[in-house]
C-alpha cells in the first residue's frame, strides 16, 4: 500500500458521504410521513400524534447520523492530508465553513450576515469536495491509474459546472422576477436537481474508485 494515510482518509470521507445520503433519504421519508398524516384545519396544519412521534424520531436519528458524518469527514481529511497536500487544503476550507456556520447560528437574527455566511459556507463545501477530487487525481497519477484520475477530474468538472449552472438559474429567476411555482421556474428547478444528482453520483463513484485504488 503506497499511501496508507490517504486510503484511511478517503475511506472515511466516502463513508461520511454515504451517511449523508442516508440523511437525505430520511429527510424525504419524513416529508412523506408528514404529507400522508396531516390535515389543514382552520388554516392550521394538524399532524397525527403517532406520525409526529415518528417524524421526531427520524429527525433525531438524522441529526445523529449527520453529526457522525461530519466528524468522519473531518477525521478523514486530517488523516489523508499526510499523504497529499490537496487534502490539507480541503481540511482548511472545511474548517472555514465550520466557522461561518457557527457565526450564522450565533447571529441568526442578522439576515444580511446570515446570507453572506451561508454563501461562504456553500462555497467552502464546494471547494472542499473540489480539493478532495484533486487529491485523488494527483495520487492516481503516481500509480498510474488513468481511469481513476479521469473519473476524479470528470467529477470535479461536473461539480463546478453544476454549481455555476445552478447559480445562473437563480440569477435568471431573480432578474426576471420569476415566481416559484411557475412552469419555467419548475423546469429550471428540475434541471438543477438532475445536475446535482448526476454530480453527486460521480463524486461518490470517484471516492469509491479512489478508495479501491489506494487500497492496492
Amino acid at each position: 500500500m503506497k499511501y496508507p494515510n490517504a486510503f484511511k482518509g478517503v475511506k472515511k470521507i466516502w463513508i461520511a458521504e454515504i451517511l449523508m445520503l442516508i440523511v437525505a433519504v430520511l429527510g424525504i421519508v419524513s416529508v412523506f410521513v408528514i404529507a400522508a398524516n396531516s390535515v389543514v384545519i382552520d388554516d392550521v396544519l394538524a399532524i397525527d400524534a403517532g406520525a409526529a412521534d415518528a417524524v421526531g424520531f427520524i429527525t433525531l436519528g438524522t441529526a445523529i447520523i449527520a453529526l457522525i458524518a461530519f466528524f468522519l469527514n473531518l477525521l478523514g481529511l486530517i488523516v489523508a492530508r499526510q499523504d497529499e497536500e490537496s487534502f490539507r487544503t480541503a481540511l482548511y476550507v472545511t474548517l472555514v465553513g465550520v466557522v461561518t456556520s457557527v457565526i450564522s447560528a450565533i447571529w441568526s437574527t442578522n439576515v444580511i450576515l446570515v446570507r453572506w455566511m451561508d454563501v461562504i459556507t456553500t462555497l467552502c463545501n464546494l471547494f472542499a469536495s473540489y480539493y478532495v477530487l484533486t487529491g485523488i487525481a494527483s495520487l492516481a497519477n503516481t500509480y498510474p491509474d488513468t481511469e481513476t484520475r479521469d473519473l476524479a477530474l470528470k467529477s470535479r468538472t461536473w461539480l463546478m459546472g453544476t454549481f455555476c449552472a445552478t447559480a445562473i438559474m437563480k440569477i435568471i429567476l431573480s432578474i426576471f422576477n420569476i415566481q416559484s411555482g411557475t412552469t419555467f421556474a419548475t423546469i429550471l428547478g428540475i434541471v438543477g436537481l438532475v445536475l446535482e444528482i448526476v454530480s453527486y453520483i460521480l463524486y461518490l463513484r470517484a471516492l469509491n474508485r479512489g478508495k479501491n485504488m489506494l487500497e492496492r
